[in-house]
């Protein structure tokens, strides 16, 4: 076990699912293709950092309702494997903190399996950023709250209980800039990443298939793959 870890919050399929606005084609009564796309380019993107699984481990955060046994293959491959607790995102993503840090790792980064094409540099920018004095670091949405959180466990364990991490989530735009402001305030050495966006609309989507055509941002093949069938 390293003592620095980078987990892909997974999606999954759910009659509340945050993409069924994207579009009816791509969900059915049993599965959503398009959050299984998501789930598996977000793992494919942490396995390609530098030093993943000899010098930082990787991890998924599984939802709650997850079957373990299709991540049987994931946890082989040297995967951490976690699941989330609690009703609301807010209480899933604080869950997965405290498990990784009672775990005994001292950088704990979470993100979002929303920004599959997340460039690579962001979150080597998070990584670097949390060895070099910051002891947090959050990764703004465009048209979310944040895609990517990243802290160390001397900050977890002075501010877990205090009134910021009672808003934080990966998708509430509303609460964005004053959860922003909060958590800075609360924290000195505080980084923040450029910003990207969260798929959760179509025109999110076409956005994904054009920076793709021109080699914006991580390549998100599986992702891409369901954005060309509906677009191309």
């Amino acid at each position: 076990m390293n003592k620095e870890i980078i987990i892909g919050f997974l999606n999954e399929y759910d009659i509340n699912c945050t993409h069924c606005s994207v579009s009816n084609f791509i969900k059915t009564d049993a599965s959503c293709a398009l959050c299984k796309s998501m789930n598996r380019d977000i793992s494919l993107l942490i396995t390609n950092i530098h030093g993943a699984r000899r010098t930082v481990d990787v991890g998924l955060a599984l939802p709650p309702s997850a079957e373990l046994t299709p991540y049987e293959p994931y946890k082989s491959a040297g995967f951490e494997v976690f699941v989330q607790e609690g009703k609301t995102e807010t209480e899933r993503i604080k869950s997965i903190f405290n498990a990784t840090i009672r775990k005994g790792y001292e950088t704990v980064i979470v993100l979002s399996s929303n920004v599959p094409n997340l460039p690579l540099s962001y979150i080597e920018y998070a990584l670097y950023d949390l060895r070099n004095g910051n002891n947090l670091v959050l990764g703004p949405s465009e048209n979310g709250m944040f895609y990517l959180i990243g802290i160390k466990r001397m900050l977890y364990d002075k501010i877990i209980n205090d009134d910021i991490f009672s808003t934080i989530s990966f998708d509430n735009s509303t609460l964005r800039d004053s959860t922003l402001k909060m958590m800075q305030e609360h924290c000195n050495d505080c980084s923040i990443l450029p910003n990207w966006y969260i798929l959760k609309s179509m025109d999110d989507l076409k956005k994904l298939y054009k920076d793709y055509l021109h080699g914006i941002g991580w390549k998100a093949q599986w992702t891409h793959l369901i954005a060309h069938n509906l677009l191309g």
